[in-house]
Formats: structure tokens, C-alpha cells, sequence
């Protein structure tokens, strides 16, 4: 497991289970038009690793899993409502992101947790209609070992030379060891 394998498999809990359908991207540009909401982007921006001694490549990771989601909502004919359409539409995304990843039983298998989870939301009416965007942060553990790493360039064995010292008057030993 790594920060891509994290990525990924983010991406895979997120398809098709928000409003946002199958529109889940990673990696893309960041900029998005109307006709693409609502749209959740995936990164892993940060990845913090905590040895768990000498020695031995040994880590407790934690990847920051950052999810973009954005869409745009546009005023009723008769009443100035965009923005809190818009506000509504990204607390329900939010929940819909945070069970679809912690749910996830890909996901949830592979890690030791999750840490933490922060969002903030914002509205902007500076364009056709109001924008809104959510920006949520899943901070994963997981632990990564030897296995993860490239292997360590070492002389191949060649072979062993065993002798075994016996007292005097003690018969041949019954122990053969041949390790070529």
C-alpha cells in the first residue's frame, strides 16, 4: 500500500455512489466548467511516514486523501435561493463522500484507520449561478514494511562453510549441511 494504492482505491469507493455519478477524476487540471457538476477531483497531496524503528524499513504512513467536490446551483425564477440550494446540495455530497469512503471495505481492509477527517464548504455568486465547492481531507493510516520498498542491492550468497568442532573421542557427528 502506498499513496497511489490509497488514491485509487478512494476513487473506486466514490464511483457512482454521490451525486456526482462516475465523474470522479484524478488526476486532471483542477479547472471545471458548469456542464461537469457536480464533479469531485481526488489528490493525495501529503504523505507523512513514522518509522517503527532502526534498521528495518518499517512505517506507519499517514496519506492525506484531499476531495474537491463542486457544483453549482442556479436562483428559482421567483425566489433568490441559489446559494442555499447550493449549500444543501454540498452538506449532502459531504455525507455522501464520508460513507462512501469510510464504508468502503476495499479501502477500510487495507488500512489501520482514519485518522482524521476535516471539510470546509464554500459559496461564491461572483459567476452565472452560485458556485459551491467542498474541500475534504481524510488523513489514512496504514502500515508499510520491507515489502514496499525496492530491494536492497546486496552481494548474492554464494554459499556457507559450516565446521563443527567435536571433543576427542567423540563420534563423527550425523550432521551433514551442503548449501551450494
Amino acid at each position: 500500500m502506498n499513496a497511489k494504492g490509497v488514491r485509487l482505491l478512494v476513487i473506486d469507493a466514490l464511483k457512482n455512489k454521490t451525486d456526482a455519478g462516475d465523474r470522479v477524476y484524478s488526476p486532471r487540471d483542477w479547472s471545471t466548467t458548469a456542464d461537469m457538476y457536480p464533479v469531485i477531483l481526488v489528490q493525495t497531496p501529503i504523505d507523512v511516514k513514522n518509522s517503527l524503528g532502526r534498521n528495518v524499513p518499517q512505517f506507519t504512513t499517514v496519506t492525506t486523501v484531499r476531495i474537491t467536490g463542486r457544483l453549482q446551483e442556479l436562483d428559482d425564477e421567483t425566489e433568490d435561493n441559489g446559494a442555499e440550494k447550493a449549500e444543501e446540495a454540498l452538506e449532502q455530497l459531504r455525507e455522501q463522500i464520508e460513507r462512501a469512503v469510510i464504508n468502503s471495505y476495499e479501502l477500510t481492509r487495507k488500512i489501520q484507520q482514519f485518522l482524521q477527517v476535516r471539510s470546509t464548504i464554500g459559496v461564491d455568486a461572483g459567476g452565472e449561478g452560485h458556485t459551491a465547492q467542498l474541500l475534504m481531507e481524510l488523513d489514512i493510516e496504514y502500515y508499510q514494511g520491507p515489502e514496499e520498498f525496492y530491494e536492497i542491492d546486496a552481494d548474492p550468497l554464494e554459499g556457507i562453510d559450516v565446521e563443527i568442532s567435536m571433543p576427542d573421542g567423540t563420534p563423527v557427528p550425523l550432521v551433514k549441511i551442503d548449501l551450494e
